[in-house]
């Protein structure tokens, strides 16, 4: 079975039926299909709408617009309207994304949330819910009360009859099931005991895209969409392993739960079970990164992000969410990323990302190493990875040489501190030191999303160049020893940022006059 290259995600909410201004027409209903032509994406996966309330005709589930008249939310009323118009027009959203996509030669899977915790008679209450209430839900208030529970029989069979309706009457290329829009499944105490069960469950839904794909001549794979944490899987009852050893699935995503993106390597769990199985597995990135130039992701971010996934037997990524409507820089990353062989030797940025959580208590990401704190008297050190294949580079002279540059927040140029990279001390007359006295970090956050580092700061720069035989592929470690601190300074200096900037002699056009710099934010 084909393993895609590049794989978008739309949740057919916020990138579709929400903009459509009514009345609907075909070719709007067609744009999820339509906006990925041309670039790297080979499959595309389009939501079923709210969880348990769908936007297709579906004679299953709850249809926008079922059992309510009157919508003071402005975009949901939008919302039914396309529902509305696509019905007069006798098609629907789903209906004409798989056919726009049979027509241009691209998959389309429709992505079904498997969770729903909205109360009975809620605006996003599907229809089991509605009449069957407290009864197939979890009931354990405070932590999963009207999320359903997967023991009881009717929930699983709602599911696959949802399925079914899909793959039977829309011909989709494949499904998505998307574990990851509630992370409960079972009640607290029965979880272990019903992994078995949920095992039973994906291969029932297995059994039934084998026979279905047999009536329709066809082969029809599935794809789960799930934690990165093998452990944070297994304690919602996923045991994705197993899906994958006895074949119940042929594509897993790893969606990572943070906040920001780090280039680094990702848990190698996933991939090599899936490489296993004869699988494929994909990274699903977070959508942010600190950092004073951008507070999304660059092309050579991407592209050094990419690398790492290939180097670590990923397939590739899973994106979504990209600034809408898309522009040259979101063209460029879904033409880019989807091709880590044909970017080897691209430029890009292999960064480190602060830790996350609420100050003054643990963090969620215990596995990163920055902010650094520099001690008088110790020595820390830091590891970088880059995935480059530096080595056959330097033998074809394509590489130049790679920039290693490092953020401090507040930092004393007075105090007498030793860097060394890979163990060559690197002086700091070899520096290209800059400062900036207010500096604001680009990264915007939203709700309850928390970074264990300063977003305004007085912060220096030192950039190195570094010579082709200091950097390797693999880890890389950066080492800061702390002779002696001022004393008159006693403010806490802290490294907040690592980047190493692969370099090649590449296609590129030269640069101009006007070289964009970082506007100071503040008096």
């Amino acid at each position: 079975m084909k393993k895609p290259r590049l794989i978008y995600y739309n949740d057919a909410h916020h990138f579709n039926a929400k903009r459509i201004e009514p009345p609907a027409s075909i070719h709007k209903l067609q744009w999820p299909v339509d906006e990925v032509l041309g670039t790297g994406v080979d499959l595309l996966v389009l939501g079923l709408g709210y969880a348990d309330v769908y936007f297709h005709n579906s004679k299953v589930g709850r249809v926008v617009g079922q059992m309510k008249e009157v919508w003071a939310n402005y975009i949901d009323w939008r919302i039914m309207r396309m529902v509305e118009e696509a019905q007069k027009m006798g098609t629907d959203q789903v209906r004409e994304a798989i056919k726009r996509g049979h027509e241009m030669g691209l998959a389309v899977f429709p992505s079904l949330k498997l969770q729903a915790s909205s109360p009975p008679g809620s605006e996003r209450c599907g229809l089991l819910k509605w009449n069957h209430g407290a009864e197939v839900c979890i009931g354990e208030e405070g932590r999963a009360e009207w999320c359903y529970d997967f023991a009881h029989e009717l929930v699983r069979q709602e599911k696959l009859a949802v399925l079914r309706e899909i793959l039977e009457d829309y011909e989709a290329d494949g499904i998505e099931l998307d574990f990851m829009f509630d992370s409960y499944y079972f009640k607290q105490d029965e979880i272990e005991k019903n992994i078995p069960l949920m095992n039973r469950f994906i291969a029932e839904i297995r059994e039934m895209a084998n026979a279905i794909g047999n009536q329709q001549g066809r082969e029809i794979p599935i794809m789960v969409r799930v934690d990165l944490e093998k452990e944070k899987n297994l304690s919602m009852g996923l045991d994705v392993e197993t899906w994958l050893k006895e074949g119940s699935i042929n594509y897993v995503v790893g969606q990572d739960p943070y906040v920001l993106t780090d280039t680094q390597p990702k848990p190698r769990w996933m991939p090599d079970a899936a490489n296993a199985a004869g699988a494929a597995s994909y990274y699903r990135p977070p959508r942010r990164v600190y950092d004073e130039r951008v507070g999304l992701p660059s092309i050579e971010m991407y592209n050094a992000l990419a690398q790492t996934l290939r180097w670590d037997g990923w397939a590739g990524i899973y994106d979504g969410y990209l600034s809408w409507p898309f522009s040259e820089r979101e063209y460029q990353i879904l033409r880019e990323v989807a091709y880590p062989e044909v970017h080897a030797r691209s430029d890009k940025r292999y960064l480190l990302q602060p830790r996350e959580g609420e100050l003054d208590k643990p963090t969620t990401t215990p596995g990163r190493q920055l902010p650094l704190e520099i001690k008088e008297g110790e020595t820390a050190a830091v590891n970088i990875w880059v995935a480059d294949d530096i080595e056959s580079a330097k033998q074809d002279g394509e590489i130049r040489k790679p920039i290693l540059t490092l953020r401090f927040s507040f930092f004393c140029i007075e105090d007498d501190i030793e860097f060394r990279f890979n163990g060559k001390v690197l002086p700091w007359e070899d520096a290209e030191i800059t400062d900036e006295r207010a500096l604001t970090i680009a990264v915007k956050l939203a709700g309850s999303m928390h970074i264990q580092a300063p977003l305004g700061m007085s912060a220096h720069w030192f950039r190195y160049k570094l010579e082709l035989d200091d950097i390797k592929r693999g880890k890389n470690t950066f080492e800061i020893t702390t002779k002696h601190l001022t004393k008159t300074a006693g403010f806490t200096r802290s490294l907040n940022g690592v980047e190493i900037q692969t370099r090649y002699k590449d296609f590129l056009r030269p640069e101009g006059l006007e070289a964009e710099r970082i506007a100071p934010s503040g008096g």
